[in-house]
């Protein structure tokens, strides 16, 4: 492990710099930064120091091009069943009713109750770290302040949230039905 922890300090900086110049918005950088590394060190084929930088480069450069190709959601939520808030004001109410079919309604629907389970099933630290960082769309520092955890903390919470949604509905997305603004 010593040697991607070199690696992440020689190397991290200048594939974060790659991937905001590419990107854009800084949070989404940090996520394709972590997701570089992850990859890499599940690869286990890169122990060259030579060679590293350009594996990682090449991987993080793939996966905006992944990025690019596939749309992504952005859920808010909205109020759970049983807490106050008006009925039909989420994106995920306004997308089922702009559905072209009642299929389509029933799709996004159960994907809403799908995705209202998993977060209520999520421990606290992700649940808040899933409202905080996906829903609400505020940014790392924004929720280390809001919490009171440290940027890794805030990092790994979010991660995870977004993994345990992703693990429990991706395959469930519905088509996409008008716009979701």
């Amino acid at each position: 492990m010593a040697f991607w922890q070199a690696a992440y300090e020689s190397h991290g900086p200048v594939v974060l710099a790659y991937l905001r110049h590419r990107i854009g918005e800084r949070a989404d950088a940090e996520d394709l930064l972590q997701e570089t590394f992850v990859r890499a060190i599940r690869a286990g084929t890169v122990r060259e120091e030579g060679s590293v930088r350009g594996y990682l480069l090449r991987t993080a450069r793939n996966l905006v091009i992944n990025r690019a190709r596939r749309p992504r959601l952005v859920v808010a939520v909205g109020p759970a069943p049983g807490e106050p808030g008006e009925a039909g004001d989420s994106p995920l109410e306004r997308v089922a009713d702009q559905a072209a079919s009642p299929e389509q309604r029933a799709a996004w629907s159960a994907f809403r109750a799908g995705l209202l389970r998993v977060v209520a099933e999520m421990s606290e630290a992700h649940r808040r770290a899933f409202d905080l960082g996906v829903v609400q769309r505020m940014s790392y520092d924004e929720v280390a302040r809001r919490t009171g955890w440290t940027l890794a903390q805030v990092k790994t919470n979010i991660f995870r949230a977004r993994q345990r949604v992703i693990a429990a509905l991706g395959d469930q997305l519905p088509e996409a039905a008008g716009s979701m603004q």
